[in-house]
């Protein structure tokens, strides 16, 4: 081939490869792993003080909500980047990162702090109306009976912001927060001994019903327990001593 024929087939498979390279779509851009992040967060309300709980052996857990009003759960580990203290009620986003092969005793998942959204300060001034009183219930909506089969069920308060009594088979215990209106039960734990069936399912309801409680209200001598819409919960009269 001579030499301008050689030269021509040159200028065109340059111009081929031109047009194809002009002709290729831009790549999409990628999504940020903090757009991803904040796209799987999870909200969780950490509530202001550690309990008891027992994993390996006893400890201290946080207690968590995921939804607003829900009852407090139990987080047996930490959450990466997130650093607790007591005295505040913190709003966090959190995503959940799995872990491959966990060990027997270990959870499946990993808890990452995404961002906290809002702290608030804990309620700790208990009115005298409920501190250092004790209950016993009369009512409650649904129940067939008040009576447990190891006695009447009740509520204390003590001084120091914790809450305990018989929920017809078994002993609990709770820290309460409230003030002159509202009133919130947290980090309940309870014996674990086994009671007849209609008593089982008689305490299950009224441990339900404590941790649904939103605000509390003494009229004629009697408390009474009402959740976020005003629905009432249980009624007491005061303990006899």
């Amino acid at each position: 081939m001579s030499l301008p024929r050689i030269l021509v087939a040159l200028a065109l498979s340059a111009t081929l490869v031109t047009g194809c390279s002009a002709q290729k779509a831009p790549p999409e851009p990628s999504e940020s792993n903090a757009a991803a992040s904040q796209r799987d967060a999870v909200r969780w309300t950490i509530a202001a003080t550690l309990v008891e709980c027992v994993g390996v052996g006893r400890m201290t857990c946080m207690q968590y909500r995921d939804a607003p009003g829900g009852p407090w759960k139990t987080h047996y580990g930490p959450i990466e980047g997130f650093e607790f203290r007591p005295g505040y009620e913190r709003d966090l986003l959190v995503r959940f990162v799995a872990v491959p092969k966990p060990p027997a005793d270990g959870s499946s998942r990993r808890v990452v702090l995404v961002s906290e959204i809002q702290r608030r300060a804990e309620m700790t001034d208990q009115p005298t109306a409920l501190a250092g009183t004790a209950w016993q219930l009369v009512a409650m909506p649904g129940a067939a009976t008040v009576a447990g089969s190891r006695g009447p069920l009740s509520l204390s308060f003590d001084e120091g912001g914790r809450a305990s009594g018989n929920s017809g088979v078994n002993r609990f215990g709770a820290g309460f927060e409230a003030d002159a209106t509202t009133l919130r039960f947290r980090g309940a734990i309870s014996t674990r001994m086994a009671g007849p069936p209609d008593a089982m399912a008689l305490e299950s309801l009224y441990l339900a019903r404590l941790q649904q409680t939103a605000s509390w209200r003494i009229e004629g001598g009697r408390l009474t327990l009402r959740d976020e819409r005003g629905t009432e919960l249980v009624t007491f009269s005061p303990a006899l001593r």
